[in-house]
């Protein structure tokens, strides 16, 4: 279930190791979450058109959406959020040209009445207050 979605900006493609930087994700979605890892789907979108700031050419940023089932306390979220962020942070030390780069997290809940899914039954029920 957690879906995460990555949005990076081109300048920063050559630093994307997103195989690598998906298990580490999964493996903190699990630890801190309570989340099955075979529920945890990842994409990564290139963002061509973009501007941060000012518009400096050397801009860059990084934002992460974390989107996981309703029911876990905001210690549990925040623990989440902070430990993507420092996770995201080591994926992506921004190349020398790369002057300001800003990296962002963002969890939000997702209701577990609008959320479905096939095959049925394929959520994860170790913990009954999180069905992931």
């Amino acid at each position: 279930m957690p879906h995460l979605t990555i949005e990076y900006t081109r300048n920063l493609r050559q630093n994307a190791q997103f195989d690598g930087l998906f298990a580490r994700l999964h493996a903190a979605l699990a630890e801190l979450g309570g989340i099955k890892q075979a529920n945890c789907k990842s994409r990564a979108v290139e963002l061509d058109q973009f501007h941060v700031g000012e518009g400096a050419a050397n801009a860059a940023f990084v934002h992460a959406d974390v989107r996981f089932l309703e029911g876990r306390s905001a210690e549990v979220k925040q623990g989440i959020g902070r430990a993507i962020l420092a996770i995201l942070r080591d994926g992506f030390p921004g190349p020398a040209d790369v002057r300001d780069l800003q990296i962002t997290v963002e969890i939000r809940d997702i209701q577990r009445s609008m959320y479905f899914k096939h095959p049925e039954g394929s959520l994860d029920y170790r913990d009954t207050r999180h069905e992931e």
